[in-house]
């Protein structure tokens, strides 16, 4: 029976492999899928940057854009930043003179001007005491004045909302955005009233002034989660109105195209604010795939020098040039003086990146990333997955990774090709990653069947040690990690027992009995191992597991709890197997368990072929003693105090009993391990446990009387008939009978 089961073993191992790479498949064809439109795949968009500096966007946006700079020769020849927003009035006048054809700043006015009569003479009056100073300044003309009426002399733009309060790649970062009141955009479909935009705030307000002269548009470019500028919103919900980004803005004045078209509105999507996802933006007879966040992906040209004029230059009146009659001038600052942002190309200023985008839009040119792309991608996983275990079992392991290799390579080309000519982005990660794990299934297949037919590294350890343990030990050559350790583990004692009335009926069957034990003991020793400890065999059915050694593990504690549950499984389908035969029908093997933790001696103990991995130290002792009051408690699995305060936040336990042990110095509780997660979370666990923690605290305070009625009440939980409870209604009956003894606290002498 044993041979058997380790045949059927070996026969499940060899399949492994393969089962391992397809449940893989299936986990990155899911995930694929799943994570199409995400922003958080750096892999994936690392791999479209690198796209991107091979093949950089043809456009140019030094054909529509001239960008005027506040750089450090600005500052030395006006002053500091920021400037008193008069100065920022001529220099969006003289920029108009220059012959720019619409004006841009970029440079957010949606708080107050800090250097303006009004905003010092309201400082004055706030707090100090020169009343007459304070009025004199506060007469004086405002500067947002002042701005509003520079631009009211071009086509122009001012920024707010420089930083978004959310991400607005996160669907919880849409507002709603009403149409009604917006005169410039319009919707093929009439019915949608509401669009779901990426929200923006002022950071203050704006002065009417501003508002009523120049169009707003919002100046936010949010990065993604590595730092890296790829996509920009083109709409934002601000104060619930929809309103242009910088780039769009400076699009709309470049093309005289003052009206924005959105077609094809989601008529189905709807967001959780109550607006409606975007499709696509036509503006200027081009038409741009969006996002559902209203973003396009940044589309970086091979020159990133836009023609620049000095902001000092302008004022001083050299900024009539060719370069700027006709253009659309952005104002903002350069990269030195104000935040650069990064980009797949390097650090620019936002006023560029406004710009660059601003040139996709009107050139209609934005890579897109189709909704059908995860399907298309997760369905390729699959499909070449497959094509490469096929082709991995006729080749050998090198060859089939050249392939996988030659395979992914022309994938990589065709995801770069399908961006340079259909401007769509499609990820060849996945589909790679599928090849390399189909032709490494004959690879594992392979090393499984050197692994156990290698005795010679496995040795004296054969089938004791974590597979862990023994690739280093075979791969690495590294013996060292199997010298002897003084650490703390976790320490399972296991014995299999047969009750003797059942014995009886199989006297006759000396060898079958023999059998069953031999193959529990097998059965029970692989799981030890599957579950990443090391096994020793001692005498008969008893068994010891050590976790955290000879590998250290996180939470070895947790480790063993989990195998004991296991364990527990593994020998309730071996009593199903029993029972499903005639010759052992009756027969039942029943298994206790003991866990204790603490500081042990642990390494090779033995010489030549009798070597074995053991450990020495008070936690085996203690474990062994724990294992053995299964057969007083009844419950399986005991455990001591450290294990229970390790873990009773992750597993079902009932306090058993509080014993004077010479394992410590001071009376110590046992508990009994009930359950995972899923039965700690129960209705009908929490019913036991609570009864059962009341008929304690009645016990042991000396009120019978209560512990009788907690006692009846937690043996009418489902699972309650175990011999604990018998123990106490015995125990609680005698001292009803008897009396409470003197000094009473509820603690026992352990039998040893």
């Amino acid at each position: 029976m044993a041979k058997n089961l380790i045949l059927a073993q070996f026969r499940w191992l060899s399949a492994f492999p393969l089962l391992i790479v397809i449940g893989a498949l299936t986990v990155i064809a899911l995930s694929a899928l799943a994570g199409a439109q995400s922003t958080d795949a750096r892999s994936r968009e690392a791999l479209f940057d690198f796209y991107q500096r091979l093949a950089p966007s043809e456009s140019d946006p030094g054909e529509h854009f001239h960008l005027v700079m506040i750089d450090r020769e600005s500052t030395e020849a006006i002053g500091p930043w920021p400037w008193p927003r008069t100065v920022l009035a001529e220099l969006v006048e003289k920029t108009a003179e220059a012959g720019a054809k619409g004006v841009v700043l970029a440079e957010p006015v949606d708080a107050p001007d800090p250097l303006s009569p009004e905003t010092i003479g309201e400082f004055w009056l706030s707090g100090l005491r020169d009343q007459a100073l304070a009025e004199e300044l506060s007469r004086l003309p405002k500067t947002d004045e002042a701005l509003a009426n520079a631009f009211a002399q071009t086509e122009s733009a001012a920024a707010v909302a420089f930083n978004p309060p959310l991400d607005p790649n996160r669907a919880n970062a849409l507002a709603r955005a009403d149409l009604t009141s917006t005169a410039w955009l319009s919707v093929d479909d009439g019915a949608a009233a509401a669009l779901a935009l990426p929200t923006a705030r002022y950071l203050y307000g704006v002065n009417p002034a501003l508002t009523r002269e120049t169009a707003l548009a919002v100046a936010s470019l949010a990065a993604d989660r590595d730092g890296i500028l790829r996509r920009a919103p083109l709409l934002w919900s601000l104060d619930s109105t929809p309103t242009p980004s910088i780039a769009l803005q400076a699009a709309r004045l470049a093309s005289g195209d003052t009206d924005a078209k959105l077609t094809g509105v989601s008529k189905s999507s709807v967001a959780a604010s109550g607006g409606r996802h975007l499709k696509e933006l036509t503006i200027a007879g081009e038409t741009l795939a969006l996002a559902p966040n209203s973003a396009i992906r940044l589309s970086m040209p091979k020159n990133l020098a836009l023609p620049t004029t000095s902001a000092a230059k302008v004022l001083r009146g050299q900024g009539s040039n060719t370069q700027l009659a006709g253009a659309v001038a952005i104002i903002g600052l350069d990269a030195d003086l104000g935040a650069p942002v990064r980009t797949a190309r390097g650090p620019l200023a936002p006023a560029q990146a406004h710009a660059i985008a601003a040139t996709q839009i009107l050139a209609g040119d934005a890579p897109a990333r189709p909704s059908w792309s995860g399907y298309v991608e997760a369905l390729s996983v699959m499909l070449l997955g497959a094509a490469a275990i096929m082709v991995a079992q006729r080749l050998d392991f090198w060859r089939a990774m050249g392939f996988a290799a030659l395979a992914a390579a022309l994938l990589i080309i065709g995801g770069f090709v399908a961006l340079s000519v259909g401007d769509v982005l499609l990820d060849p990660l996945p589909a790679s990653l599928a090849l390399f794990m189909g032709a490494l299934s004959i690879a594992g297949g392979k090393s499984i069947g050197g692994v156990l037919r290698d005795d010679n590294v496995r040795g004296s350890f054969h089938d004791t040690l974590p597979e862990q343990t023994m690739k280093a030990l075979r791969e690495d050559g590294a013996t060292e990690i199997l010298d002897g350790v003084y650490r703390p583990i976790t320490v399972l004692s296991c014995e299999l027992r047969i009750p003797d009335e059942e014995l009886r009926t199989m006297e006759n069957l000396p060898d079958e009995v023999t059998k069953i034990l031999a193959a529990a003991s097998l059965d029970l020793r692989q799981t030890i191992i599957d579950t990443g400890g090391a096994a020793d065999q001692a005498d008969g059915g008893r068994m010891f597991a050590y976790y955290n050694a000879p590998l250290k593990m996180s939470d070895h504690v947790q480790a063993g709890c989990a195998a004991a549950l296991r364990l527990i499984e593994s020998m309730d389908k071996i009593n199903s197997d029993l029972d499903s035969s005639s010759h052992t029908k009756n027969l039942q093997v029943h298994l206790a368990i003991g866990v204790a933790t603490g500081p042990c001696f642990i390494g090779p103990m033995g010489h030549g072929r009798n070597n074995r991995y053991s450990a020495a130290g008070p936690a085996v002792d203690l474990a062994a003693f724990l294992r053995r009051q299964s057969e007083l408690y009844g419950p399986a699995m005991i455990v001591d105090e450290t294990v229970h305060r390790e873990t009773h936040h992750h597993f079902a336990y009932l306090e058993l009993d509080k014993l004077k042990t010479r394992f410590a110095s001071r009376p110590a509780s046992l508990y009994a391990l009930i359950g995972n997660p899923f039965i700690k979370s129960s209705k009908s666990y929490r019913a036991l446990d609570d009864h059962h923690r009341q008929m304690l605290a009645a016990y042991r305070s000396g009120d019978m009387e209560t512990a009788k009625e907690m006692l009846a009440k937690a043996k009418e939980s489902p699972g309650a008939n175990i011999a604990l409870f018998d123990i106490y209604e015995e125990r609680i009956q005698k001292m009803l009978d008897d009396g409470v003894p003197d000094r009473w606290d509820g603690v026992h002498d352990a039998k040893m």
